[in-house]
Protein backbone atom coordinates (compact mmCIF):
# COMPACT_ATOMS: atom_id res chain seq x y z
CA UNK A 1 0.00 0.00 0.00
CA UNK A 2 1.29 3.41 -0.85
CA UNK A 3 2.09 5.69 1.86
CA UNK A 4 -0.55 7.99 0.09
CA UNK A 5 -3.31 5.56 0.40
CA UNK A 6 -2.32 4.60 3.54
CA UNK A 7 -2.96 8.45 4.51
CA UNK A 8 -6.11 8.75 2.97
CA UNK A 9 -7.48 5.29 4.69
CA UNK A 10 -6.61 6.58 8.14
CA UNK A 11 -7.86 10.26 8.04
CA UNK A 12 -10.90 8.51 6.68
CA UNK A 13 -11.04 5.54 10.09
CA UNK A 14 -10.54 8.64 12.40
CA UNK A 15 -13.53 10.48 10.73
CA UNK A 16 -15.81 7.20 11.33
CA UNK A 17 -13.89 6.54 14.61
CA UNK A 18 -14.89 10.27 15.58
CA UNK A 19 -18.20 10.10 14.73
CA UNK A 20 -18.97 6.81 16.39
CA UNK A 21 -17.38 8.43 19.55
CA UNK A 22 -19.76 11.45 18.87
CA UNK A 23 -23.00 9.26 18.47
CA UNK A 24 -22.09 7.36 22.14
CA UNK A 25 -21.27 10.74 23.98
CA UNK A 26 -24.70 11.69 23.19
CA UNK A 27 -25.76 9.13 25.00
CA UNK A 28 -23.98 9.15 27.71
CA UNK A 29 -23.29 12.43 29.46
CA UNK A 30 -21.61 11.44 32.61
CA UNK A 31 -17.99 12.27 32.76
CA UNK A 32 -15.29 13.35 34.82
CA UNK A 33 -14.17 15.92 32.49
CA UNK A 34 -14.65 19.70 33.13
CA UNK A 35 -15.60 22.12 30.54
CA UNK A 36 -11.97 23.22 30.05
CA UNK A 37 -11.21 27.33 30.35
CA UNK A 38 -7.80 27.42 28.15
CA UNK A 39 -5.54 29.98 29.45
CA UNK A 40 -4.02 31.59 26.18
CA UNK A 41 -4.30 33.95 24.02
CA UNK A 42 -6.92 35.12 21.55
CA UNK A 43 -4.96 36.43 18.06
CA UNK A 44 -7.77 36.42 16.00
CA UNK A 45 -8.84 39.80 16.67
CA UNK A 46 -5.71 41.15 18.79
CA UNK A 47 -8.37 42.63 21.26
CA UNK A 48 -8.58 41.31 24.55
CA UNK A 49 -12.50 40.03 24.44
CA UNK A 50 -14.61 36.79 25.24
CA UNK A 51 -14.55 34.47 21.99
CA UNK A 52 -18.03 33.12 21.19
CA UNK A 53 -20.78 32.36 18.87
CA UNK A 54 -24.04 34.15 18.26
CA UNK A 55 -26.77 34.70 20.38
CA UNK A 56 -28.55 31.37 18.87
CA UNK A 57 -25.63 29.26 18.18
CA UNK A 58 -23.02 27.45 20.83
CA UNK A 59 -19.97 27.89 18.20
CA UNK A 60 -20.71 32.12 17.86
CA UNK A 61 -22.46 32.19 21.83
CA UNK A 62 -20.57 34.63 24.74
CA UNK A 63 -18.11 33.15 26.92
CA UNK A 64 -18.82 32.70 30.95
CA UNK A 65 -14.80 32.35 31.92
CA UNK A 66 -12.65 35.34 32.56
CA UNK A 67 -10.99 38.46 30.32
CA UNK A 68 -8.06 36.48 30.14
CA UNK A 69 -8.73 32.67 30.42
CA UNK A 70 -10.43 33.01 27.64
CA UNK A 71 -8.05 34.44 24.93
CA UNK A 72 -6.84 31.12 22.97
CA UNK A 73 -5.58 30.91 19.65
CA UNK A 74 -5.83 27.43 19.41
CA UNK A 75 -9.21 26.15 21.50
CA UNK A 76 -12.08 28.05 22.65
CA UNK A 77 -13.68 27.46 25.17
CA UNK A 78 -16.26 25.12 26.54
CA UNK A 79 -19.14 27.63 26.33
CA UNK A 80 -21.67 27.31 30.09
CA UNK A 81 -25.02 27.23 29.01
CA UNK A 82 -26.18 29.90 31.82
CA UNK A 83 -24.54 32.84 29.70
CA UNK A 84 -26.98 32.24 26.57
CA UNK A 85 -28.50 35.35 25.37
CA UNK A 86 -31.42 36.72 23.63
CA UNK A 87 -30.98 39.05 20.91
CA UNK A 88 -34.73 39.55 20.46
CA UNK A 89 -35.62 40.50 23.73
CA UNK A 90 -36.04 44.28 24.93
CA UNK A 91 -33.70 45.58 28.10
CA UNK A 92 -35.67 45.59 31.28
CA UNK A 93 -34.13 45.26 34.99
CA UNK A 94 -34.83 41.19 36.20
CA UNK A 95 -34.39 42.71 39.46
CA UNK A 96 -36.47 45.15 41.67
CA UNK A 97 -35.00 44.14 45.45
CA UNK A 98 -31.34 45.15 45.29
CA UNK A 99 -32.08 47.52 47.81
CA UNK A 100 -32.60 44.83 50.57
CA UNK A 101 -29.45 42.70 49.42
CA UNK A 102 -30.32 40.50 46.24
CA UNK A 103 -27.56 41.50 44.46
CA UNK A 104 -24.97 38.72 46.02
CA UNK A 105 -21.59 38.75 45.51
CA UNK A 106 -21.90 35.77 42.84
CA UNK A 107 -24.81 38.50 40.92
CA UNK A 108 -22.02 41.04 40.94
CA UNK A 109 -19.58 39.09 39.45
CA UNK A 110 -21.93 37.28 36.79
CA UNK A 111 -22.50 40.93 35.47
CA UNK A 112 -18.97 41.74 35.69
CA UNK A 113 -18.60 38.49 33.55
CA UNK A 114 -21.14 39.37 31.06
CA UNK A 115 -19.60 43.08 30.64
CA UNK A 116 -16.25 41.63 29.92
CA UNK A 117 -17.80 39.82 27.47
CA UNK A 118 -19.94 41.70 25.81
CA UNK A 119 -18.38 41.64 22.46
CA UNK A 120 -17.88 38.85 20.35
CA UNK A 121 -16.16 37.60 17.54
CA UNK A 122 -18.75 38.69 15.71
CA UNK A 123 -20.38 41.85 16.49
CA UNK A 124 -24.19 40.53 16.03
CA UNK A 125 -23.72 38.07 18.54
CA UNK A 126 -22.98 40.74 20.92
CA UNK A 127 -25.29 40.84 23.45
CA UNK A 128 -25.26 44.18 26.20
CA UNK A 129 -27.99 43.32 28.79
CA UNK A 130 -25.51 43.87 31.63
CA UNK A 131 -26.30 47.73 31.17
CA UNK A 132 -29.97 47.05 32.81
CA UNK A 133 -28.74 44.39 35.12
CA UNK A 134 -29.17 46.13 38.50
CA UNK A 135 -26.86 43.80 40.36
CA UNK A 136 -24.13 45.45 37.61
CA UNK A 137 -21.63 48.69 39.34
CA UNK A 138 -19.05 47.82 37.09
CA UNK A 139 -17.84 51.24 35.02
CA UNK A 140 -18.91 52.85 32.17
CA UNK A 141 -17.46 53.19 28.82
CA UNK A 142 -18.02 55.82 25.71
CA UNK A 143 -20.88 53.89 23.55
CA UNK A 144 -22.80 52.91 26.41
CA UNK A 145 -25.34 55.37 26.00
CA UNK A 146 -25.70 53.75 22.37
CA UNK A 147 -27.07 50.62 23.44
CA UNK A 148 -30.67 49.77 24.59
CA UNK A 149 -32.34 52.79 22.67
CA UNK A 150 -35.76 52.99 21.34
CA UNK A 151 -37.46 51.30 24.60
CA UNK A 152 -34.84 49.05 25.00
CA UNK A 153 -34.57 47.55 20.87
CA UNK A 154 -31.74 49.33 19.44
CA UNK A 155 -28.27 48.76 19.98
CA UNK A 156 -25.78 50.88 18.26
CA UNK A 157 -21.85 50.55 17.85
CA UNK A 158 -18.81 50.25 16.65
CA UNK A 159 -15.08 49.49 16.21
CA UNK A 160 -11.85 51.48 15.31
CA UNK A 161 -8.52 49.35 15.13
CA UNK A 162 -5.10 50.99 13.78
CA UNK A 163 -2.32 48.46 13.06
CA UNK A 164 1.29 49.14 11.95
CA UNK A 165 3.42 46.55 9.95
CA UNK A 166 7.23 46.15 9.35
CA UNK A 167 7.82 43.13 6.84
CA UNK A 168 11.07 42.03 5.97
CA UNK A 169 11.49 39.57 3.28
CA UNK A 170 7.79 38.27 3.20
CA UNK A 171 5.27 40.32 1.91
CA UNK A 172 3.07 37.36 1.95
CA UNK A 173 5.35 35.63 -0.43
CA UNK A 174 7.26 33.50 2.09
CA UNK A 175 10.88 33.93 1.67
CA UNK A 176 10.92 32.86 -2.12
CA UNK A 177 12.29 36.54 -2.32
CA UNK A 178 12.81 39.55 -4.60
CA UNK A 179 15.77 40.92 -2.42
CA UNK A 180 16.32 42.47 0.96
CA UNK A 181 15.55 45.57 -0.20
CA UNK A 182 12.44 44.84 -2.85
CA UNK A 183 10.46 42.94 -0.89
CA UNK A 184 10.26 44.72 2.59
CA UNK A 185 7.35 47.38 3.27
CA UNK A 186 6.69 49.13 6.28
CA UNK A 187 3.04 50.56 6.50
CA UNK A 188 -0.66 50.83 8.30
CA UNK A 189 -3.59 49.70 8.32
CA UNK A 190 -7.30 51.51 9.94
CA UNK A 191 -10.38 49.72 9.95
CA UNK A 192 -13.76 51.12 11.11
CA UNK A 193 -16.96 49.18 12.10
CA UNK A 194 -20.44 50.73 13.04
CA UNK A 195 -23.20 48.46 13.40
CA UNK A 196 -27.31 48.24 14.57
CA UNK A 197 -29.07 45.52 15.88
CA UNK A 198 -32.83 46.37 15.68
CA UNK A 199 -35.24 43.82 17.69
CA UNK A 200 -38.13 44.85 15.40
CA UNK A 201 -40.76 42.36 17.74
CA UNK A 202 -40.08 39.61 20.17
CA UNK A 203 -39.09 37.43 17.45
CA UNK A 204 -37.90 39.02 14.83
CA UNK A 205 -34.54 41.23 14.59
CA UNK A 206 -32.48 43.05 11.82
CA UNK A 207 -28.95 43.54 11.84
CA UNK A 208 -26.69 45.36 9.47
CA UNK A 209 -23.22 46.35 9.80
CA UNK A 210 -20.70 48.50 7.95
CA UNK A 211 -17.00 48.14 7.48
CA UNK A 212 -14.09 50.98 6.35
CA UNK A 213 -11.15 49.31 5.44
CA UNK A 214 -8.26 51.29 4.26
CA UNK A 215 -4.25 51.28 4.17
CA UNK A 216 -1.24 53.98 3.83
CA UNK A 217 2.36 54.11 2.78
CA UNK A 218 2.82 50.57 1.28
CA UNK A 219 5.58 50.76 -1.29
CA UNK A 220 3.84 47.88 -3.20
CA UNK A 221 0.23 47.55 -4.42
CA UNK A 222 -2.10 46.93 -1.40
CA UNK A 223 -3.14 43.05 -0.54
CA UNK A 224 -6.76 42.34 -1.15
CA UNK A 225 -7.20 41.93 2.44
CA UNK A 226 -5.73 45.17 3.17
CA UNK A 227 -8.81 47.64 1.82
CA UNK A 228 -12.35 47.70 1.29
CA UNK A 229 -13.50 51.64 1.44
CA UNK A 230 -16.98 51.32 2.32
CA UNK A 231 -18.97 47.62 2.41
CA UNK A 232 -22.20 46.38 4.21
CA UNK A 233 -20.60 43.70 5.98
CA UNK A 234 -23.69 42.21 7.52
CA UNK A 235 -27.04 42.69 6.23
CA UNK A 236 -29.66 40.00 7.22
CA UNK A 237 -33.20 39.35 8.99
CA UNK A 238 -33.16 36.68 11.60
CA UNK A 239 -36.67 34.93 12.66
CA UNK A 240 -36.82 33.02 15.87
CA UNK A 241 -39.49 30.59 14.45
CA UNK A 242 -39.37 28.84 18.40
CA UNK A 243 -38.08 29.04 21.87
CA UNK A 244 -34.99 26.70 20.01
CA UNK A 245 -35.01 27.54 16.43
CA UNK A 246 -33.97 30.51 14.11
CA UNK A 247 -33.76 31.13 10.65
CA UNK A 248 -31.50 34.29 9.45
CA UNK A 249 -31.24 35.25 5.70
CA UNK A 250 -29.28 37.83 4.05
CA UNK A 251 -25.68 38.80 4.08
CA UNK A 252 -23.56 37.34 7.10
CA UNK A 253 -20.56 36.68 8.92
CA UNK A 254 -19.49 32.79 9.78
CA UNK A 255 -17.76 31.66 12.81
CA UNK A 256 -17.36 27.79 13.41
CA UNK A 257 -15.67 26.19 16.02
CA UNK A 258 -12.26 27.09 16.19
CA UNK A 259 -11.86 28.60 13.24
CA UNK A 260 -9.65 26.17 11.34
CA UNK A 261 -11.90 26.12 8.49
CA UNK A 262 -14.78 28.63 8.68
CA UNK A 263 -13.83 32.07 10.13
CA UNK A 264 -15.06 35.88 9.36
CA UNK A 265 -10.93 35.84 9.27
CA UNK A 266 -10.97 39.29 12.00
CA UNK A 267 -7.16 39.58 11.22
CA UNK A 268 -7.10 40.69 8.46
CA UNK A 269 -7.95 44.54 7.49
CA UNK A 270 -10.99 43.61 5.49
CA UNK A 271 -13.34 40.53 6.86
CA UNK A 272 -14.69 37.84 5.21
CA UNK A 273 -18.33 37.42 4.98
CA UNK A 274 -21.22 35.44 2.79
CA UNK A 275 -24.07 36.13 1.35
CA UNK A 276 -27.18 32.92 2.24
CA UNK A 277 -29.40 31.27 4.61
CA UNK A 278 -28.72 29.51 7.99
CA UNK A 279 -30.56 27.95 10.48
CA UNK A 280 -29.94 27.19 13.39
CA UNK A 281 -31.46 24.67 16.51
CA UNK A 282 -29.96 25.45 19.69
CA UNK A 283 -30.16 24.27 23.56
CA UNK A 284 -28.67 24.25 26.81
CA UNK A 285 -26.76 21.03 25.31
CA UNK A 286 -26.10 22.42 22.27
CA UNK A 287 -26.78 23.35 18.27
CA UNK A 288 -27.08 22.40 15.03
CA UNK A 289 -26.85 24.74 12.16
CA UNK A 290 -27.87 24.23 8.56
CA UNK A 291 -26.27 26.64 5.95
CA UNK A 292 -26.54 27.41 2.36
CA UNK A 293 -24.32 30.91 0.90
CA UNK A 294 -22.13 32.07 -1.66
CA UNK A 295 -18.85 34.33 -0.81
CA UNK A 296 -19.04 37.54 -1.45
CA UNK A 297 -16.58 38.66 -3.88
CA UNK A 298 -14.29 41.56 -2.64
CA UNK A 299 -14.29 45.11 -4.71
CA UNK A 300 -11.47 47.01 -2.87
CA UNK A 301 -11.05 50.91 -3.12
CA UNK A 302 -14.45 51.03 -4.42
CA UNK A 303 -16.03 53.88 -2.17
CA UNK A 304 -19.36 53.44 -5.00
CA UNK A 305 -19.28 49.69 -4.80
CA UNK A 306 -20.99 46.97 -3.17
CA UNK A 307 -19.29 44.11 -2.99
CA UNK A 308 -21.58 41.01 -5.08
CA UNK A 309 -22.60 37.65 -4.22
CA UNK A 310 -20.26 35.26 -6.26
CA UNK A 311 -22.67 33.20 -7.92
CA UNK A 312 -20.14 31.09 -9.20
CA UNK A 313 -19.51 29.58 -5.46
CA UNK A 314 -21.51 27.78 -3.33
CA UNK A 315 -21.17 27.00 0.54
CA UNK A 316 -23.07 24.81 2.60
CA UNK A 317 -23.35 22.68 5.20
CA UNK A 318 -24.12 21.51 9.35
CA UNK A 319 -22.26 22.11 12.12
CA UNK A 320 -23.29 19.98 15.16
CA UNK A 321 -22.13 21.00 18.49
CA UNK A 322 -22.64 18.83 21.85
CA UNK A 323 -20.99 20.04 25.20
CA UNK A 324 -20.50 18.32 28.51
CA UNK A 325 -20.01 14.94 26.69
CA UNK A 326 -17.69 12.14 28.32
CA UNK A 327 -14.58 13.63 26.80
CA UNK A 328 -15.69 17.21 26.69
CA UNK A 329 -17.34 19.28 24.23
CA UNK A 330 -17.82 17.49 21.15
CA UNK A 331 -18.11 18.87 17.28
CA UNK A 332 -19.00 17.22 13.98
CA UNK A 333 -19.44 18.58 10.72
CA UNK A 334 -19.73 18.62 6.80
CA UNK A 335 -18.91 21.22 4.55
CA UNK A 336 -19.38 21.64 0.88
CA UNK A 337 -17.58 23.65 -1.54
CA UNK A 338 -18.44 23.69 -5.37
CA UNK A 339 -17.28 26.19 -7.77
CA UNK A 340 -18.12 26.39 -11.25
CA UNK A 341 -15.40 27.97 -12.49
CA UNK A 342 -13.08 26.17 -11.36
CA UNK A 343 -14.62 23.45 -11.83
CA UNK A 344 -14.09 21.76 -8.87
CA UNK A 345 -16.09 20.42 -5.78
CA UNK A 346 -14.92 19.00 -2.22
CA UNK A 347 -16.36 17.64 0.38
CA UNK A 348 -15.35 17.94 4.00
CA UNK A 349 -16.13 15.53 6.92
CA UNK A 350 -14.47 16.38 10.32
CA UNK A 351 -14.99 16.37 14.23
CA UNK A 352 -13.13 18.18 16.62
CA UNK A 353 -13.46 17.48 20.94
CA UNK A 354 -11.54 20.14 23.52
CA UNK A 355 -11.80 19.47 27.18
CA UNK A 356 -10.23 18.73 30.52
CA UNK A 357 -9.23 16.17 32.84
CA UNK A 358 -9.79 15.56 36.48
CA UNK A 359 -6.10 16.68 36.49
CA UNK A 360 -6.10 19.49 35.04
CA UNK A 361 -4.32 18.57 31.72
CA UNK A 362 -6.39 20.53 28.59
CA UNK A 363 -6.32 18.67 25.15
CA UNK A 364 -8.12 19.44 21.68
CA UNK A 365 -8.11 17.56 18.69
CA UNK A 366 -9.55 18.34 15.29
CA UNK A 367 -9.24 16.42 12.33
CA UNK A 368 -11.27 15.66 9.23
CA UNK A 369 -11.51 13.80 5.40
CA UNK A 370 -11.95 15.47 2.28
CA UNK A 371 -13.03 14.05 -0.83
CA UNK A 372 -14.56 15.57 -4.19
CA UNK A 373 -13.38 16.19 -7.69
CA UNK A 374 -10.73 18.12 -8.94
CA UNK A 375 -10.56 20.68 -11.69
CA UNK A 376 -8.78 18.70 -13.79
CA UNK A 377 -11.17 15.54 -13.62
CA UNK A 378 -9.62 13.49 -11.16
CA UNK A 379 -10.64 12.36 -7.73
CA UNK A 380 -9.91 14.15 -4.40
CA UNK A 381 -8.78 12.42 -1.63
CA UNK A 382 -7.20 14.89 1.30
CA UNK A 383 -7.03 15.32 5.13
CA UNK A 384 -5.70 17.36 7.91
CA UNK A 385 -5.16 16.37 11.96
CA UNK A 386 -4.98 18.55 14.58
CA UNK A 387 -3.81 17.35 18.28
CA UNK A 388 -3.17 19.75 21.01
CA UNK A 389 -2.18 18.94 24.80
CA UNK A 390 -1.61 21.76 27.51
CA UNK A 391 -1.58 22.74 31.09
CA UNK A 392 -1.13 25.48 33.77
CA UNK A 393 1.93 24.87 36.04
CA UNK A 394 2.08 26.30 39.25
CA UNK A 395 6.31 27.45 39.36
CA UNK A 396 5.20 30.15 42.50
CA UNK A 397 1.95 31.43 43.95
CA UNK A 398 1.98 34.07 41.94
CA UNK A 399 3.40 32.83 38.91
CA UNK A 400 1.28 30.09 36.74
CA UNK A 401 2.23 29.89 33.19
CA UNK A 402 0.74 27.80 30.92
CA UNK A 403 2.26 25.40 28.43
CA UNK A 404 0.81 23.77 24.80
CA UNK A 405 2.12 21.28 22.68
CA UNK A 406 0.99 20.95 19.16
CA UNK A 407 1.03 18.86 15.78
CA UNK A 408 -0.56 20.02 13.04
CA UNK A 409 -0.44 18.05 9.61
CA UNK A 410 -2.40 18.66 6.28
CA UNK A 411 -2.15 16.48 3.39
CA UNK A 412 -0.13 17.34 0.39
CA UNK A 413 0.06 15.85 -3.33
CA UNK A 414 -0.44 17.27 -6.83
CA UNK A 415 1.31 20.80 -6.95
CA UNK A 416 -1.27 22.23 -9.16
CA UNK A 417 -3.60 24.92 -7.39
CA UNK A 418 -6.87 22.18 -7.34
CA UNK A 419 -5.50 19.10 -8.23
CA UNK A 420 -4.19 16.41 -6.47
CA UNK A 421 -4.63 15.79 -3.16
CA UNK A 422 -3.67 18.45 -1.22
CA UNK A 423 -6.13 18.90 1.66
CA UNK A 424 -7.87 22.77 1.14
CA UNK A 425 -8.65 24.85 3.69
CA UNK A 426 -11.72 26.46 2.61
CA UNK A 427 -12.68 29.45 4.67
CA UNK A 428 -9.96 29.69 7.73
CA UNK A 429 -8.40 32.28 10.18
CA UNK A 430 -5.02 30.52 9.07
CA UNK A 431 -2.92 33.47 11.24
CA UNK A 432 -4.60 31.92 14.38
CA UNK A 433 -2.80 28.71 14.23
CA UNK A 434 0.41 28.32 11.72
CA UNK A 435 2.56 31.01 12.41
CA UNK A 436 1.74 35.12 12.70
CA UNK A 437 3.89 35.68 9.49
CA UNK A 438 0.68 34.06 7.48
CA UNK A 439 3.91 32.36 5.76
CA UNK A 440 2.23 29.02 4.67
CA UNK A 441 -1.50 27.11 4.61
CA UNK A 442 -3.44 24.28 5.69
CA UNK A 443 -2.19 22.05 2.81
CA UNK A 444 0.85 19.64 1.99
CA UNK A 445 2.27 20.83 5.78
CA UNK A 446 3.52 19.29 9.18
CA UNK A 447 3.84 21.95 11.96
CA UNK A 448 5.44 20.68 15.49
CA UNK A 449 4.33 23.77 17.65
CA UNK A 450 4.86 24.48 21.08
CA UNK A 451 3.66 27.60 23.33
CA UNK A 452 4.38 28.95 26.70
CA UNK A 453 2.11 31.85 28.12
CA UNK A 454 2.34 33.81 31.26
CA UNK A 455 1.56 36.81 32.21
CA UNK A 456 4.04 39.80 32.42
CA UNK A 457 4.09 43.02 34.51
CA UNK A 458 0.58 42.15 36.14
CA UNK A 459 -2.59 40.37 34.89
CA UNK A 460 -3.38 43.26 32.23
CA UNK A 461 -0.86 42.14 29.87
CA UNK A 462 0.11 38.43 28.72
CA UNK A 463 3.52 37.37 27.05
CA UNK A 464 3.08 34.28 24.20
CA UNK A 465 6.13 32.80 22.98
CA UNK A 466 5.13 30.45 20.51
CA UNK A 467 7.95 27.91 18.34
CA UNK A 468 7.07 26.38 14.55
CA UNK A 469 9.13 23.64 12.91
CA UNK A 470 7.65 23.54 9.57
CA UNK A 471 7.73 20.66 7.46
CA UNK A 472 6.66 19.13 3.62
CA UNK A 473 4.32 16.53 3.92
CA UNK A 474 5.17 15.53 0.35
CA UNK A 475 8.36 17.06 -1.97
CA UNK A 476 6.08 19.62 -4.15
CA UNK A 477 5.71 23.04 -3.07
CA UNK A 478 4.40 24.82 -0.07
CA UNK A 479 0.77 26.59 0.15
CA UNK A 480 0.17 29.99 0.89
CA UNK A 481 -2.50 31.27 3.19
CA UNK A 482 -5.35 31.80 -0.16
CA UNK A 483 -3.66 27.79 -1.33
CA UNK A 484 -1.91 28.98 -4.00
CA UNK A 485 1.49 27.25 -4.69
CA UNK A 486 4.50 28.98 -4.22
CA UNK A 487 6.89 27.44 -7.11
CA UNK A 488 4.43 24.86 -8.87
CA UNK A 489 7.48 24.51 -11.57
CA UNK A 490 10.56 23.54 -9.21
CA UNK A 491 9.85 20.16 -7.26
CA UNK A 492 11.36 20.34 -3.65
CA UNK A 493 14.82 19.99 -2.82
CA UNK A 494 13.98 18.64 0.63
CA UNK A 495 11.38 18.71 2.75
CA UNK A 496 12.50 21.05 5.59
CA UNK A 497 10.54 24.84 5.48
CA UNK A 498 12.20 26.24 8.36
CA UNK A 499 11.63 27.66 11.86
CA UNK A 500 8.89 30.15 13.14
CA UNK A 501 9.39 32.34 16.55
CA UNK A 502 6.65 34.45 17.65
CA UNK A 503 6.69 37.07 20.56
CA UNK A 504 3.40 38.75 21.73
CA UNK A 505 2.11 40.82 24.26
CA UNK A 506 -1.12 41.57 24.74
CA UNK A 507 -2.29 44.28 26.59
CA UNK A 508 -5.68 44.81 28.03
CA UNK A 509 -6.39 48.73 28.51
CA UNK A 510 -9.67 47.88 30.30
CA UNK A 511 -12.22 45.34 28.23
CA UNK A 512 -12.96 48.15 25.52
CA UNK A 513 -9.29 49.17 24.54
CA UNK A 514 -6.71 46.77 23.60
CA UNK A 515 -3.23 47.01 22.28
CA UNK A 516 -0.93 44.35 20.73
CA UNK A 517 2.89 44.35 20.48
CA UNK A 518 4.36 41.61 18.05
CA UNK A 519 7.62 40.03 16.69
CA UNK A 520 7.84 37.20 14.49
CA UNK A 521 10.99 35.46 13.17
CA UNK A 522 11.21 32.97 10.13
CA UNK A 523 14.83 30.85 9.86
CA UNK A 524 14.38 29.39 6.42
CA UNK A 525 15.05 25.70 6.15
CA UNK A 526 16.64 23.37 3.70
CA UNK A 527 13.87 23.62 1.02
CA UNK A 528 15.02 27.16 0.31
CA UNK A 529 18.68 26.12 0.02
CA UNK A 530 17.96 23.29 -2.13
CA UNK A 531 14.91 24.23 -4.72
CA UNK A 532 15.49 25.45 -7.77
CA UNK A 533 13.31 29.08 -8.46
CA UNK A 534 13.26 30.23 -4.51
CA UNK A 535 15.79 32.58 -2.21
CA UNK A 536 17.13 31.46 0.80
CA UNK A 537 16.41 34.07 2.99
CA UNK A 538 15.21 34.82 6.31
CA UNK A 539 12.35 37.18 7.60
CA UNK A 540 10.89 38.74 10.28
CA UNK A 541 8.01 40.87 10.88
CA UNK A 542 7.26 43.53 13.59
CA UNK A 543 3.65 44.81 14.48
CA UNK A 544 1.84 47.20 16.99
CA UNK A 545 -2.10 47.27 16.93
CA UNK A 546 -4.16 49.36 18.87
CA UNK A 547 -8.37 48.51 18.92
CA UNK A 548 -11.31 50.48 20.58
CA UNK A 549 -14.77 49.30 20.78
CA UNK A 550 -18.06 51.06 21.83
Amino acid sequence: MSQRNWKRRLLSAIAIATAAISTHAHAQDTSGLEPVEVLVFQQDSGALTEPGPSPTSPTEEPAASSIVDSQSPIAEPVVDSSTYSDPYASYSAPCTCCANGCCTKKKKEAAMAKMKGAYQGVFYANDFSYLDDPCYDGPSFFGDSLKGMLNGTLDVGGEARVRYHNERNHRGLGPTGLGLTQNSDQFWLTRYRMFANWRLSENVRFYGEYLYADSGGELFNNRPIEENRGEAQNLFLEAKLTDNLSVRGGRQELLLGAQRLVSPLDWANTRRTFDGVRATYANKDGSIDAFYTHPVKRTAAYEDKWDATNQDVQFFGAYMTRKDTWLGQWENYYLGLNNDVGDFDYHTIGSRVVGKTDSNWMYEYEGGTQFGTNSDGTDHGAGFLTGGLGRQIALTKDWKPTIWFWYDYASGGDDSLRGGDGFDHLFPLAHKYNGFMDLFGRRNLHDINAQFITPFFGEKVKLLLWYHYFMLDEKTTPFDVVMNPYNANNPAGDRELGHEIDVLFQIALNPRNSALIGYSYFNSGKYYSTTAGVQDLDADFFYFQYQMRF
